[in-house]
Formats: structure tokens, C-alpha cells, sequence
């Protein structure tokens, strides 16, 4: 990575892009162009280099690779890569890198992208593609525009475009996914579980009403929540709790009994231990945190 400049797209660090019931994570994005010196390079993560403007000359795992405004490289982790540098003729380009999320056993069937996309990470070669170029500018364009002006929820819409990005070029170098007609009902399944959840989280909810209300077995609803989600059905019901515990909590000055009430926990220790697993702090030093963050955002924004 090189020096940023002040009119550069530039971002280093490690941002979630949430997907249904997973999330990549992208570790860097960043413009180029000729001015920059670039090197052999080896990641332990999958990286595009998209061509903006005029051509591009790489070599990757030994191969030599040329690509032109719009076209893109999909670079598998653990190759040595580097870009042709030649100072004298112009070139703007874009690197990003991201991790994929490993596809447990078991849980294929419910995640074919994820899937399809890991097995990329076998070839010994990289996968060229091309995409329409002045879509991809004005997705770039605006997320320069976000990180400059920075305005209440940037990062969101800032987030919302790269996923954008990278799941536009995936798709061109990857087969369609394939969803058969009883995992779309598993997924339908999961979608109303989810939207039960989110409207009645403050009610008791037990595994056995949703069951019934679903007109399926407890043992489905596990299972379909163990596919989709990873946990069982009563720790997701949990954590969902906790992520509106922590809206109460930043947003208003109930005390943390109220909280966990008005989130439909079964006492406070409940909301405790929720808050030591997962955040690995306790609710006041979160509450403290967040509550300065908040400040110091209306601040910036006054």
C-alpha cells in the first residue's frame, strides 16, 4: 500500500459486509495509478485488481495477464502477484481484498455462493472478468463521496457499495446459483421465522409456539436455524435481543433491568452474561463508550 493522497479512495482495515446469514469481510480497498511502484506480493486473502483506465500488465503465479479498461482479476489466496510498473503510460486501477467465510460441513446446501466461491480458492491461476465500467465509477465515486463528507451513516452506505462492488464482479466469474424448490422453502421458512422474531422480540417467545405457529416440528426449526444461522434457535433469539438492548442502551437512560425487560430477557444476569460473551465488557464500560461515541458523531455533524 502506498502514501494516500488527498483525493484518493483509500480504506485499510477490516469491514463486515453483512450477507443473509454470513459476512465477508474486505481488508482493503484503494485507487491507483502509474505513479505508484508495486512489488511481488503473496495474501493470505482473495484480491480484484480492476482495470479503470487504459491497460493493465500483471503476473500472477507465473502467468501473464493484460487487462483493459473494465476488466478484472480475481486473484486466489496464496498467489504471488505483482502489476507491470512503467511510469511513462498512464493507468488508474483499482485492489481490493477480502476473506470468504469457510462453508462448514453440513451447511452447503443452504450457502451454494459461499460454496462456489471457496472452491475458487483451489485453482492455481487467476480468473479474469469484466463488468460495465461506468457502473463501477459511480459506485467508486460514490464511495469516495461518503468517506469525504463522512455524514450520519456514511459507513453504512459506504459498506452497502463495496459489497455491491465485489458481489457485481463475482457473479461474472462464477456459475449462477442454483436453488432447488425445497431449499427456497427452508429459506422462506427462515425469512418468517426472522421477521417473527423482529416483531415480537419483546414477547416470551419459546421454540415450541413458533413451531406451532410455523406449522412445522420444533426439530425443523432447529435444524433450519443450526443451517442458516449457525446457532440454535434460542441463542439467535438472544442475540437478536441484545442488539436491541444496545439501541436502549446508547439511546436512552433506562436502567439495565428496564432494558432487559423491554427487550423480553428473563432478568438482567441474562443481559449481563450476553454482554461479557459477546462484547467482552460489561455493560456499563459499553454503555460509556457508546454513549461518547454518540457525542462526539452530533458534534462532528453540528
Amino acid at each position: 500500500m502506498h502514501k494516500q493522497h488527498e483525493n484518493e479512495l483509500y480504506y485499510a482495515g477490516r469491514l463486515k459486509l453483512p450477507l443473509i446469514s454470513y459476512a465477508l469481510d474486505m481488508t482493503y480497498l484503494e485507487r491507483l495509478d502509474e505513479t505508484y511502484v508495486d512489488f511481488t506480493q503473496v495474501h493470505d486473502c482473495f484480491e480484484i485488481y480492476f482495470c479503470l483506465e487504459n491497460c493493465l500488465q500483471m503476473f500472477v503465479g507465473g502467468r501473464e495477464y493484460e487487462l483493459s479498461s473494465g476488466e478484472f482479476l480475481l486473484i486466489m489466496p496464496g498467489m504471488p502477484h505483482n502489476v507491470v510498473s512503467n511510469p511513462s503510460e498512464k493507468m488508474k486501477y483499482l485492489d481490493v481484498m477480502f476473506e470468504w467465510p469457510k462453508v462448514e460441513k453440513g451447511t452447503e446446501q443452504h450457502r451454494p455462493l459461499a460454496k462456489k466461491i471457496s472452491k475458487l480458492a483451489s485453482l492455481d491461476f487467476a480468473v479474469k472478468g469484466s463488468c460495465n465500467l461506468a457502473h463501477v465509477t459511480k459506485l467508486l465515486n460514490k464511495m469516495e463521496k461518503e468517506m469525504k463528507e463522512r455524514d450520519i451513516g456514511w459507513n453504512y452506505l459506504f459498506r452497502g457499495f463495496c459489497l455491491e462492488f465485489l458481489i457485481y464482479c463475482l457473479r461474472e466469474v462464477i456459475e449462477p446459483v442454483t436453488i432447488f424448490p425445497a431449499e427456497m422453502e427452508n429459506i422462506n421458512l427462515a425469512i418468517k421465522i426472522t421477521k417473527y422474531m423482529h416483531n415480537n422480540y419483546s414477547e416470551k417467545i419459546t421454540l415450541k409456539d413458533v413451531a406451532e405457529m410455523m406449522h412445522v416440528s420444533s426439530r425443523q426449526v432447529q435444524r433450519i436455524f443450526k443451517d442458516f444461522f449457525g446457532v440454535s434457535f434460542n441463542r439467535a433469539l438472544n442475540l437478536y435481543r441484545l442488539n436491541h438492548a444496545k439501541n436502549y442502551l446508547i439511546h436512552t437512560d433506562l436502567t439495565i433491568d428496564e432494558v432487559a425487560w423491554k427487550v423480553g430477557l428473563s432478568s438482567p444476569q441474562t443481559l449481563y452474561k450476553l454482554f461479557r460473551e459477546q462484547e467482552n465488557m460489561s455493560i456499563g464500560k459499553y454503555r460509556k463508550r457508546e454513549k461518547e461515541r454518540l457525542r462526539n458523531v452530533n458534534y462532528e455533524c453540528s
